[in-house]
């Protein structure tokens, strides 16, 4: 059974939506949901324009309930992996700084849009923090493996290891702060942050 559906072409690659995603509508506003989907969209579809602009293949793009992703070629060298990881923060931080001049001409057109543009703001922030943080495999993680990577000359292991540890790291930190708050959602993901992380430093095996 297919479990997301075909919304339009980018750059040659398809891009789903997941029937899961809807289930946000079931306890969130309906601007808040639009908000996320305009968002992580934004969000691939740069990761995704990169890679294409640097040569490289774009499979397709995903939103999904809690998450999105762009399937682009494995074999990027780091040099063009670390613009093409680093244009998804980017493009939220973009748009939260577009929300700036914008919202007073959205409004003043139609005051519907004062909830819209500010979940809009907040959430792009919200996900250009969250992603930019040292924590893999968060673009964060991502651009700190393949820079220290370049500075060591290719010394791949040791790269993973230090940016492992680094993850490791901010993967505890996060879920003390998620749970000193009762984030419930932020907890999980930090529990999956430390076994990935502890997976990088090879303490742990990856299961199959």
């Amino acid at each position: 059974m297919k479990t997301s559906f075909k919304l339009f072409d980018f750059v040659g690659a398809p891009v789903e939506l997941s029937l899961w995603f809807f289930i946000l509508f079931l306890w969130m506003p309906v601007s808040l949901v639009i908000a996320i989907f305009v968002s992580v969209l934004i969000h691939e579809m740069a990761h995704a324009y990169v890679a294409d602009r640097r040569g490289w293949r774009v499979f397709g793009i995903k939103v999904d309930l809690f998450r999105g992703s762009a399937a682009v070629d494995t074999n990027i060298p780091e040099k063009d992996a670390i613009p093409v990881v680093a244009a998804g923060p980017l493009s939220n931080l973009l748009l939260a700084v577009l929300c700036i001049p914008f919202y007073s001409f959205l409004v003043n057109i139609n005051p519907v849009f004062d909830g819209f543009m500010n979940d809009l703001f907040v959430i792009n922030i919200f996900m250009f923090i969250f992603n930019i943080l040292p924590i893999y495999p968060m673009d964060g993680g991502r651009l700190l493996k393949d820079f220290l990577f370049i500075k060591m000359k290719g010394n791949r292991r040791l790269a993973k290891k230090i940016s492992g540890y680094v993850s490791l790291t901010f993967s505890v930190a996060l879920l003390l702060y998620s749970i000193s708050i009762m984030a419930f959602l932020l907890i999980l993901f930090s529990a999956l942050f430390i076994y990935t992380s502890l997976v990088e430093v090879e303490l742990v095996k990856p299961s199959n």
